[in-house]
């Protein structure tokens, strides 16, 4: 319902300007920086008027080839790194347990670009409507641990610590293409406003693979390990919806 909200007003914000653009294609032709050799920064409008990603990307850069076709690319580079630890004791029926301080720690870095080539349709005018297709690549790896130690006591059998240590990887390659339809309009010749929807088609491929150690002392249980690996490949089609944005040339 939500993205249907944003097409239908994406459909009427295209009607309106594009009435502006016939009553007065002829006297902003200067109003604009559609022209060879023109460089702009792209950011995304959130909520609350808000400054955002755009197209998915940290920075998105164009430049013109012409006052009719321009190239787009945005790429997005991200990292997170996070630690923790815990503890616990307690007692269930007739045994009572606890655990060491033990520690957890995650890390993800992804990276995507992506790249289009931008025809626009009419580019003398205050409004300026064009379509672009272009390839896109993702990389994204992620990686979890934990060491964990457990004491368990039961009375008049043996007490004992387990130790757990567990390992995650995942990555994830992504390769598509994306196609995007828009409308353009400078507030200024340096400043535009920007609508557009956009259309992607995507190839994944995942693997993924874990390990868990398990080591029991005061106990004639040896040290052994559970693994775990496979791979997921899969095609998707998906829409970013309407997005907008402004644009800051020079």
């Amino acid at each position: 319902m939500y993205i249907q909200r944003k097409r239908i007003l994406f459909l009427v914000l295209i009607s309106i300007l594009f009435c502006i653009c016939l009553q007065a294609q002829d006297s902003s032709a200067e109003r604009n920086s559609l022209k060879e050799g023109a460089w702009a920064l792209q950011f995304g409008i959130g909520g609350n008027f808000t400054l955002t990603s755009f197209q998915g990307s940290t920075i998105a850069v164009k430049y013109q080839l012409s006052d009719r076709t321009a190239i787009r690319g945005g790429i997005t580079i991200y990292g997170s790194n996070s630690n923790g630890n815990n503890s616990a004791s307690g007692a269930v029926a007739d045994s009572s347990y606890g655990t060491l301080p033990g520690n957890s720690s995650t890390n993800g870095t992804n990276v995507s670009f992506v790249l289009q080539y931008l025809w626009y349709l009419n580019p003398s005018g205050p409004v300026h409507f064009y379509v672009g297709v272009g390839p896109s690549l993702a990389y994204s790896y992620s990686h979890s641990s934990s060491d964990n130690s457990y004491f368990e006591y039961q009375p008049g059998q043996n007490s004992f610590w387990e130790q757990n240590i567990y390992n995650s990887n995942s990555h994830l390659w992504t390769v598509g293409g994306t196609g995007v339809a828009g409308v353009e309009w400078f507030a200024s010749q340096w400043l535009s406003l920007r609508a557009e929807y956009s259309e992607g088609i995507q190839y994944q491929w995942r693997s993924t693979n874990s390990s868990s150690d398990y080591s029991y002392i005061n106990l004639d249980y040896p040290l052994y390990r559970v693994s775990n690996s496979g791979t997921t490949k899969t095609w998707a089609l998906n829409s970013s919806g309407v997005s907008f944005g402004l644009s800051v040339y020079w």
